[in-house]
């Protein structure tokens, strides 16, 4: 079937067209499996996904004012209404992004992979009230995960022994309570806490910054096997994506957004663990911290998170007791980790595989979207998040405009919203940029 055909003739479409109601112990639908109105909706989350000028801020926008990316896209002279311009209105009418979405829509078309849409009953509500909700998510894994309640821990891909040790009894005793762990399925300290977690109650979620269908690393294909069996796995990137490093940042929102808080276990001052702790913190999340000694580099940014108001955390009962009254509409109420769970043993070195001491992995060009940039950090590096053919434009305008919002920059400098949003971000990791309030930006330098 055609996107078009799936959409139904747009001129005739009503705006009271909404999704058919789903039940909840329904398993989500993969591309097969979604009827025509799913199918539509589908489409129409791609369309406005694809459209330059629009940020994920805008794409929720519009999600939330007229209750559907169908709708939206069926209402598009009536934008303004939901805060947008009409120069983003007139982009979604050009069809530019026509191109993108027909080719996500293929390789979805030929997968079984499952696609939750944000008009689903399943979508979890915390995530769906985040200004930036991504408008749809692929799953592999168990989809209940998501009704249970999250924390998310994350924290340096060079993480120390000891750093994985701490976060894999963190994980160990709160998801023997019955507590979803979310990280970023990385090497060091989220391969750790995923690990530790699948072995109890509460499971794992791992949220990736490439396809649903890409290992990376490759040392985690062991993992990608146990979370697809025993936990969930979510990628808001098509099927295929190669590991980019734009896209790492951006998956950042979805770790914490899931989340009822968020802890840093071993981050330095420079580490993009402390993206994920910001986000946290925009998204009015509690944000924890393991302080570590006082002169290990690798705690170096927890130290500064504790400084900023973030709650130092000494045992998993200092987080259970802190978030006793959000647990206990889940029915997880005065409980403690076992003897067991806090003294288990661990195998840190496995966790704590070293990555390669470069900066940056190569992969193949013939991987990468043209205009993308054809290798991925191995690190946690500022730089690699801001090449200078970008840097330099951006910083520019700032300087010669004033502060900018987000989707304005995005149109300005020609650039999608996942580019603009990791060079953003690493500007800001280099003290280049400020954010402020209403997703606006203004340069420092």
């Amino acid at each position: 079937m055609q996107p078009e055909a799936a959409c139904g003739e747009r001129r005739h479409a009503g705006f009271a067209d909404l999704p058919t109601p789903i039940a909840t112990d329904q398993p989500l639908p993969s591309w097969a499996a979604l009827d025509q109105t799913g199918r539509r909706e589908f489409w129409a989350s791609l369309a406005i996904r694809h459209c330059r000028g629009l940020g994920a801020r805008s794409r929720a926008r519009l999600l939330n004012t007229f209750g559907s990316a169908y709708r939206a896209l069926q209402a598009k002279d009536e934008w303004v209404h939901a805060g947008l311009s009409r120069r983003q209105a007139r982009e979604i009418g050009g069809e530019s992004w026509r191109v993108g979405a027909m080719e996500e829509w293929e390789r979805v078309r030929k997968r079984d992979d499952k696609i939750l849409l944000w008009t689903d009953p399943r979508y979890p509500q915390r995530l769906r009230e985040l200004p930036d909700a991504p408008v749809l998510l692929y799953c592999r894994g168990d989809p209940a995960l998501l009704q249970s309640p999250a924390f998310a821990i994350v924290g340096s891909r060079r993480a120390t022994p000891h750093g994985c040790t701490v976060a894999s009894y963190m994980a160990r005793c709160l998801a023997s309570c019955g507590i979803v762990i979310v990280s970023g399925m990385a090497q060091g300290i989220d391969r750790a806490v995923h690990e530790a977690a699948l072995q109890r109650t509460g499971k794992s979620i791992g949220v990736l910054g490439t396809g649903i269908n890409k290992i990376y690393p490759k040392e985690n294909a062991y993992l990608f096997k146990n979370m697809t069996e025993q936990g969930l796995l979510l990628s808001e990137f098509a099927p295929e994506t190669p590991p980019i490093a734009a896209h790492f940042p951006v998956r950042n929102r979805i770790i914490s957004g899931l989340a009822l808080g968020v802890l840093v276990v071993e981050a330095t001052s420079c580490s993009g663990s402390l993206i994920t702790a910001r986000l946290a913190l925009e998204q009015n999340r509690d944000v924890y911290a393991v302080p570590g000694s006082a002169l290990d580099t690798h705690c170096l940014g927890c130290q500064d998170l504790v400084r900023q108001g973030a709650r130092p955390v000494f045992s998993a009962e200092d987080i259970l007791r802190d978030l006793a009254d959000q647990l206990r509409p889940f029915g997880i109420s005065g409980v403690n980790p076992t003897e067991e769970d806090k003294t288990a043993v661990v195998n840190p070195q496995s966790a704590c595989m070293a990555t390669p001491p470069v900066a940056q992995r190569r992969i193949s060009k013939a991987a990468a979207k043209p205009g993308q940039a054809a290798f991925v950090p191995a690190c946690d590096s500022a730089d690699a998040l801001t090449p200078p053919e970008r840097k330099q434009p951006l910083l520019d305008l700032l300087r010669q405009s004033g502060p900018m919002q987000f989707d304005a920059l995005s149109l300005a400098l020609k650039l999608t919203a996942a580019e603009l949003n990791s060079l953003l971000i690493g500007l800001e990791m280099t003290g280049e940029v400020q954010r402020l309030p209403g997703a606006r930006y203004r340069a420092l330098a």
